[in-house]
């Protein structure tokens, strides 16, 4: 049976209703599950303020929740007491699971901004002075990024705040910009991040910022010149436009920028039939979004045929695809010839993104440069194979269709491949 909501007059919005029993349930009866699940929280006189003080603690929940689901069934359940197994129906308490994780984050991430800052989001109505403390440990461990740098670039790029307004508090700033951007469970690893990040960047680029789903998304955002922004928009034109590809990723601003006006309109024209936020992150590959427009190869029809792999196609792999005169007809069997016979991880990694976020480390940095010399020179290797096999069997009499030749050659290297990409792989 659901648990009874907490007393209230029913002529209250149902909203503040819904927001209070969600509460209350997290403060409550949720957070005693979680304390009888996670031992360490055993001796905690408040376990939900434990969780909500700590981002590491948070996502571990998080992520507990999501492996022991069948834990938490009794609140899973709907106004009729019918298991709810879709995150979007709104249960017993008045929201659906999506929505208590958004508010469970957005807590999470107030509170600590509060702990960053050292002050108060809502600053009390008598003044009191504030004890300074000390900005808490991210507690979450970074591969490529160095919060003190990230900072540092995001203000060099897009400029410091301001100075405070009255009445105003750094976290009161800070959270008010990021707020109304956060939804997703995997945000809550990010919080120390966010915080490195000046209120006026969020206020302006909102969502932008907080759909930056990996540590090189993020410095690459952290890179991003105010003026590739200012000069896509302009190539854009279009405001609405401009808006949605902020909201679905900014990071194709720097490939706008440079694509000018005529550029974009060309390779924008043939992606427009895709899903929004495919398209954005297929012109967010810039390398490959710039040459789908400067090689004279490629047609508006190509680029149609391809789009499914353009968001992750690499440049070389694009080049390799003309290098072997394929037809229209052949380019995507090529593709999926070539991740069905070498597993997705290995055709990732040839085939895929090139990380262009170089970490300080000069050994992590030797061991990139490594990895991406070998997988561009496995690809050649490869696509030259496929060549020299198809020339021989047309030699001896023989005939075999590309995609045999192609099957042949991945299958026939593909356990080599794979030792090499395991030992070099950063």
């Amino acid at each position: 049976m659901p648990l009874p909501p907490s007393p209230g007059a029913n002529t209250e919005d149902p909203d503040v209703l819904a927001r209070r029993e969600v509460t209350r349930m997290l403060k409550g009866p949720v957070a005693e599950r979680f304390r009888q699940l996670i031992p360490p929280l055993a001796g905690t006189p408040d376990v939900y303020k434990t969780i909500m003080d700590s981002p590491k603690l948070l996502d571990g929940c998080m992520q507990l929740f999501r492996a022991k689901r069948e834990s938490f069934a009794d609140f899973l359940i709907d106004a009729s007491g019918n298991p709810v197994d879709d995150d979007r129906i709104r249960l017993s308490c008045g929201r659906s699971v999506e929505e208590i994780i958004g508010m469970a984050v957005r807590t999470g991430m107030r509170n600590y901004a509060e702990m960053f800052f050292g002050d108060p989001v809502t600053p009390p109505k008598t003044p009191v002075a504030v004890k300074p403390s000390a900005a808490p440990p991210p507690h979450i461990r970074f591969k490529l990024i160095d919060l003190a740098t990230l900072g540092q670039l995001f203000r060099r790029s897009f400029g410091s705040d301001r100075a405070l307004g009255k009445g105003q508090t750094n976290s009161g700033r800070f959270y008010a910009s990021i707020k109304d951007a956060l939804d997703f469970e995997w945000q809550v690893k990010f919080f120390p991040v966010y915080v490195q990040i000046p209120a006026h960047v969020f206020e302006r680029l909102g969502v932008g910022i907080t759909r930056m789903d990996t540590e090189e998304r993020l410095l690459r955002l952290a890179q991003l010149a105010v003026a590739d922004i200012n000069k896509a928009e302009k190539a854009i034109h279009n405001p609405t436009l401009f808006r949605e590809m902020v909201d679905y990723n900014i990071l194709a601003s720097a490939t706008v920028s440079e694509l000018g006006d005529a550029g974009f309109e060309n390779v924008h024209g043939a992606l427009e039939h895709l899903d929004t936020r495919k398209k954005w992150d297929v012109l967010a590959n810039k390398e490959t979004a710039i040459r789908l427009h400067e090689d004279k190869r490629i047609t508006k029809q190509d680029i149609a045929v391809l789009a499914d792999y353009l968001d992750m196609l690499n440049e070389f792999a694009l080049d390799a695809i003309f290098d072997l005169k394929l037809n229209r007809d052949q380019m995507q069997m090529f593709l999926k010839t070539a991740e069905e016979h070498l597993g997705p991880t290995l055709f990732v990694a040839l085939f895929g993104p090139i990380q262009s976020v170089v970490p300080d480390d000069h050994e992590e940095q030797q061991k990139l440069r490594r990895y991406q010399n070998f997988t561009q020179s496995a690809l050649r290797s490869l696509v030259n194979a496929v060549k020299q096999l198809e020339d021989n069997l047309r030699k001896t009499g023989g005939e075999s269709a590309i995609e045999e030749c192609l099957a042949t050659v991945c299958r026939t290297r593909r356990p080599d491949l794979e030792k090499d990409i395991k030992k070099l792989a950063p």
